[in-house]
């Protein structure tokens, strides 16, 4: 499923009544008619919309940039979000095609270690996702659906992998951030070693609490994809270890690097 005319219009700014008039005039897009009576435009549509919004900010004639044509357009854009190969894997999380994506990470995987797989592969095609959703490219159900897709399809490649001890480390995500996929792929890196981990997705604080105690956990690793202030890290950190003491606590994952990028005063506001 493509966008909807009304789609292109709030990612670019131009009105639905414009780009219908470029359309009959110039024959510029190439939507294709749903069993809906809908017209759905494609990303090689958003890209010549995105082209020619960039050509006219910058001076150029409508007529000017209309007679260098679709194809044109396509392989000389001024700026591109995404490379050719990042369009093709949006495409088909957004056509749910998640059979093809699988085989393409698994061809990536071909002559790699998995910690290496994941580092170069799986985890820029996580970026990615969030990218074209902050983009505007992939609905949230669309992205949300490529979430669980993902979940499932990693879970199976560490499914034969088998721990020698119980698991005494705790991979787990900040209560209240539903972001998980980043723990998710360190407990698979984690679990492909043969550590004795367990994953539990993100838990809401009192279900965390009791999961910590008296389960033999020595260590639990917290992902933070959603930046967080001081004191809430430390109010949870405080609160867990007063529930069990023994436990080491970590925090890691993008909210974690992407705090220690604030300036200094930045970081103080935030606390």
């Amino acid at each position: 499923m493509g966008f909807l005319i009304k789609d292109l219009s709030r990612m670019t700014n131009f009105s639905p009544a414009r780009i219908r008039k470029w359309q009959e005039r110039y024959q510029i897009f190439a939507p294709n008619q749903g069993s809906n009576g809908y017209w759905y435009y494609t990303n090689d549509d958003y890209r010549v919309l995105r082209n020619i919004q960039q050509r006219l900010a910058r001076g150029q004639k409508l007529a000017e940039v209309m007679n260098l044509g679709r194809d044109a357009l396509l392989t000389n854009p001024l700026t591109d979000e995404f490379q050719d190969e990042e369009w093709r894997i949006i495409q088909l999380i957004k056509d749910a095609r998640f059979e093809d994506v699988g085989r393409h990470l698994d061809e990536y995987r071909k002559g790699r270690n998995y910690a290496e797989w994941i580092r170069q592969v799986v985890q820029p095609m996580v970026v990615l996702s969030g990218r074209a959703w902050e983009s505007g490219f992939l609905t949230v159900a669309e992205e949300h659906s490529f979430s669980r897709w993902f979940h499932s399809y990693m879970l199976n490649t560490v499914e034969s992998v088998q721990g020698d001890t119980l698991p005494d480390w705790m991979i787990t995500v900040f209560p209240g951030d539903e972001h998980e996929l980043g723990a998710l792929m360190l407990y698979c890196k984690l679990r492909m070693r043969k550590l004795p981990v367990r994953f539990t997705g993100m838990l809401p604080l009192a279900e965390l609490r009791r999961e910590l105690v008296g389960q033999g956990y020595r260590r639990v690793s917290i992902s933070v994809v959603m930046p967080q202030s001081t004191e809430k890290l430390r109010q949870l950190r405080e609160d867990l270890t007063r529930a069990a003491p023994d436990v080491k606590i970590c925090f890691g994952g993008w909210g974690m690097r992407s705090r220690n990028r604030l300036p200094k005063d930045a970081n103080k506001k935030a606390k």
